[in-house]
């Protein structure tokens, strides 16, 4: 890998880590199409990258959302256990799977999420006053709306299991889990989209550690694409993170939909054989 591609891998890295840090996702949802469909990456490497990269993102994005007071931690070391495991056994999968049906399989799941958003884009009505057992209730103040906003997450037992799903996901894709994490936290447990963003962002970092550790022993780690996706991750995850305070929600949601919407299309098109006329050849 030349020089040139190398400055291009870092600054496409950069935009990734910029987009994930401010929706919570990491990173790699948007660093592994963005590899596999511009850069020529393969598959496997794209996504053993990710997962190394999505830890980076995730120490330099939460710490901007810890200090604005987004991140749930009683809340995220709830769901993280399951979402650990979950990635433990997704990245055994992942590392045998076939590149194809990894692509479908990623593109169906960006789909999705990004679907599921626009269906339910209206933010659900927060729960402020309702029963808090397991006392997982926060309050933070968004900037956006100059207001304090508490909330008391619902349906715990349905969050541990879909987080059990995310990380699946996450070591099958190399996405850090975020992805499946901050809808299911926002649409199902009532968790603001902010507060779900720097939860999340928290908590992919952790997960993403169990898929790099399967990924590097089973050799699909290429440095050359590793090296200059860290440098980029670190460099953008820090803006990604400082603008979610600014961004109003309703333009979060937008912004998590047009791209989820691009991306999962081309690894959808890419993985059923479907020429994508923006990919590099």
């Amino acid at each position: 890998m030349d020089l040139v591609q190398s400055v291009e891998l870092g600054a496409a890295s950069a935009l990734a880590a910029i987009l994930g840090s401010m929706l919570g996702l990491g990173g790699g949802v948007f660093l592994v199409p963005i590899f596999t469909l511009f850069f020529d990456v393969s598959q496997k490497a794209a996504i053993a990258a990710s997962a190394i990269a999505v830890v980076t993102n995730s120490v330099v994005g939460s710490q901007v959302h810890l200090k604005s007071g987004f991140t749930n931690l009683r809340m995220g070391m709830t769901l993280q256990v399951a979402m650990a495991l979950g990635a433990l056994c997704g990245a055994f999968v992942g590392v045998y799977a076939p590149d194809s049906l990894l692509y479908v399989f990623f593109g169906m799941v960006l789909l999705y999420s990004a679907v599921s958003m626009m269906i339910k884009r209206k933010a659900p009505p927060l729960d402020v006053a309702g029963n808090d057992p397991l006392r997982l209730g926060a309050t933070f103040h968004d900037p956006a709306i100059k207001n304090d906003i508490h909330y008391v997450p619902h349906d715990v037992p349905v969050g541990l299991g879909i987080s059990g799903g995310a990380g699946i996901l996450s070591g099958m894709l190399g996405v850090g889990g975020g992805v499946i994490a901050v809808p299911a936290m926002n649409l199902l447990m009532r968790v603001p989209i902010k507060a779900a963003a720097g939860t999340s962002a928290f908590m992919v970092g952790i997960t993403s550690v169990s898929t790099a550790f399967v990924y590097y022993s089973s050799g699909k780690v290429d440095p050359t694409v590793v090296a200059p996706a860290m440098i980029g991750i670190f460099a953008g995850g820090r803006l990604g993170s400082t603008l979610t305070k600014r961004l109003k929600t309703a333009n979060l949601i937008v912004i998590f939909v047009a791209i989820l919407l691009f991306l999962g299309a081309s690894m959808l098109l890419k993985g059923l054989g479907v020429d994508v006329p923006w990919q590099r050849r």
